[in-house]
């Protein structure tokens, strides 16, 4: 299954950023169908049929490491832009 990144900078404290994610996590889950749990302090997993996402928090940055089903590679651009762009706005940092 092919492999994508994305890295959104912010300027938050990462407990900040912690609560933000955990407070998206409801809407991933319905809009998207998708399980969130955290699987450490600074990692959240996202997983759905065809799509398995790590996103970690680092100290000016979060990167997400995105696995995509062969289905869904077509629309890894727009899945990207997407999440850049709502990840861009939960943290309140210009999309990179």
């Amino acid at each position: 299954m092919p492999k994508f990144e994305v890295n959104i900078p912010h300027a938050l404290p990462p407990d900040d950023v912690k609560t933000r994610l955990t407070g998206a996590t409801g809407k991933i889950e319905s809009t998207y169908g998708a399980t969130c749990r955290w699987t450490g302090d600074r990692q959240l997993a996202v997983t759905r049929k065809g799509f398995d996402a790590l996103v970690n928090i680092e100290d000016a940055r979060v990167h997400v490491d995105m696995t995509l089903g062969f289905l869904l590679v077509p629309l890894a651009g727009a899945i990207k832009a997407g999440l850049t762009k709502e990840l861009s706005s939960l943290l309140g940092s210009q999309p990179a």
